[in-house]
């Protein structure tokens, strides 16, 4: 007798699969925001509120989007190891959703750890000292920190195009 015909198995099957599909789906919606809304709107900012700004939202993603993607990860792992009688196919499928939604962390560290800590940096000496008096200096750091998060803006669609085909990886082997 095949496990599926199991209520509760099949209740915790959908279950998983749900929450993998939403929680993979929401953060990949969250990063694309970033870089999509958010980011454009920093850069409307003076450099010290800008850079302010940008480390709350990046604060604030630090510490829930890392739990989410392992949470999602260990989800797809799930239902790619352990759902009876699915193709490979479909498992495989599975495995790489798992993949790429946790594979943000090493992209993040690999790939944007030196822009995350300049802008840490920036944002420290911009709130140190009050420089109101426009300088060529002073505009030159402000191009230098809008240039520095536009960028971090155009390294995070990465992240956001990981989480996006993690999330169509994740639908195609549900369906």
């Amino acid at each position: 007798m095949s496990s599926l015909n199991n209520p509760t198995s099949v209740t915790s099957l959908r279950l998983t699969q749900g929450t993998a599909l939403f929680l993979s789906s929401f953060s990949s919606g969250v990063s694309l925001t970033l870089s999509a809304f958010v980011v454009p709107r920093l850069l409307e900012s003076p450099r010290g509120v800008m850079l302010t700004q940008w480390l709350r939202t990046y604060t604030l993603g630090a510490t829930t989007m890392p739990f989410a993607t392992a949470v999602t990860a260990a989800a797809y792992v799930w239902l790619g190891l352990k759902t009876p009688g699915i193709p490979l196919a479909r498992s495989r499928m599975y495995l790489a959703a798992a993949g790429l939604t946790v594979g943000i962390i090493p992209y993040t560290v690999a790939f944007m750890g030196g822009t995350n800590g300049r802008l840490k940096e920036m944002e420290k000496e911009a709130n140190s000292v009050q420089a109101n008096v426009p300088s060529p200096e002073v505009r030159a750091e402000e191009r230098s920190a809008k240039a520095l998060v536009d960028w971090w803006g155009m390294l995070n669609l990465g992240r956001a195009a990981m989480l996006i085909s993690g999330a169509v990886c994740g639908l195609v082997a549900t369906l």
